[in-house]
């Protein structure tokens, strides 16, 4: 699981079937907004954290998920892709995202204990790094948040899940490069932390295949200073 070491005193919640609908449909472009080969995304576990309500019953339709946490900006673009055809981008995919704030802490969860202070933290009733939208017409989905943080024994990173219909298609965790990560925690919110001690190869997500890290790690552009733009290709074998 996706989690910080020591007990959990909450799990996953289970996903629920709803009535909302939002249909898909291809286009007859090709993706080129991001930069990984096209491919079908590989599939993770959910992991701990994901909205406590459940995506689909509490939704949180929103492009800016910082929710006031401070931090080094980051852009979250994507492309999502039918990889069954040719590769042509789909609209109306809902891609929900979430993930934890510079020291190590998810909202909407209580006792946690892997981020900074190392005992049981809680962010109940909190909805901050939490979001969906729908993809446009050229398949585009974008976000702003913050550089993630990172908790004991996971590798940096944030989590996605996909939907068509309000039916789950793809369960995800996108890795972020360490050198990065490195100079974004001697930065100013992330220093108490410090760097992340687990590597992307020692991470039990991301470590087990180096093909579906290649095929899951960001592309990432520009600086502590002036933000970063992090760009993935999602592709849905549909």
């Amino acid at each position: 699981m996706a989690a910080a070491s020591g007990p959990m005193l909450l799990d996953a919640c289970k996903k629920d079937t709803s009535t909302k609908t939002e249909s898909a449909s291809t286009t007859t472009s090709s993706a080129t907004a991001t930069t990984n080969s096209c491919v079908t995304t590989p599939t993770e576990e959910e992991g701990p954290f994901p909205y406590p309500g459940g995506e689909i019953n509490d939704p949180l339709n929103r492009s800016d998920v910082t929710g006031g946490q401070a931090g080094v900006p980051l852009a979250l673009d994507f492309v999502v892709v039918n990889t069954n055809d040719n590769c042509n981008t789909v609209e109306n995919v809902r891609v929900d995202i979430w993930s934890c704030n510079p020291d190590g802490y998810y909202s909407g969860y209580d006792n946690q204990t892997g981020g900074l202070s190392g005992i049981a933290t809680s962010y109940g009733g909190e909805t901050w790094l939490r979001g969906y939208q729908l993809s446009d017409s050229a398949g585009v989905v974008k976000f702003s948040t913050i550089y993630p943080g990172w908790y004991s024994g996971r590798a940096t990173h944030v989590h996605i899940e996909v939907y068509i219909d309000s039916v789950l298609k793809k369960t995800g965790q996108f890795a972020f490069s360490e050198t990065i990560s490195d100079l974004v925690y001697a930065s100013t919110y992330y220093e108490a932390h410090g760097d992340n001690p687990t590597t992307n190869a020692s991470d039990h997500v991301f470590g087990d295949s180096a093909t579906d890290l290649t095929n899951e790690t960001f592309s990432l552009t520009g600086s502590v200073s002036a933000g970063y733009v992090a760009t993935h290709t999602i592709g849905l074998a549909l």
